[in-house]
């Protein structure tokens, strides 16, 4: 899901996109001039920019060199591992469930420890 802004004129306009099977789909927000559509909006640029006190869970790797499509499983193996609360509750903003039950299921980098209980969090059957 991404937030495109389109120009018209001297105003902007929001709008949403997303993938419905192999077609993407954009939804009318609202002109950017409205409080809530910009508040959605820094919102959205937030959950694509890893915090703070994320990076320091980071440390032999450039935090700024970190995509959070292209290097996501690394990033959810890692905050799963080492993440506190703070830290997991950005990790459920950003990526859905799916996706961190796959890391869970599949990734070589987390421990059998975190795995479990992983597992038994998302209420997932015992894959081995």
């Amino acid at each position: 899901m991404s937030i495109i802004i389109r120009k018209t004129g001297n105003r902007e306009y929001v709008y949403v996109a997303h993938r419905d099977g192999a077609r993407m789909v954009q939804s009318y927000i609202g002109p950017l001039a409205r409080p809530e559509v910009r508040r959605r909006v820094e919102a959205a640029q937030r959950a694509t920019t890893m915090p703070l006190h994320i990076m320091r869970l980071f440390t032999g790797v450039d935090p700024s060199g970190l995509h959070l499509q292209r290097n996501a499983v690394a990033i959810i193996a890692c905050l799963l591992e080492q993440g506190d609360l703070e830290d997991l509750r950005w990790l459920v903003h950003v990526y859905p469930t799916s996706a961190i039950v796959d890391v869970v299921l599949s990734a070589k980098g987390l421990s059998a420890r975190a795995r479990n209980f992983w597992m038994v969090w998302f209420e997932e059957p015992d894959a081995s």
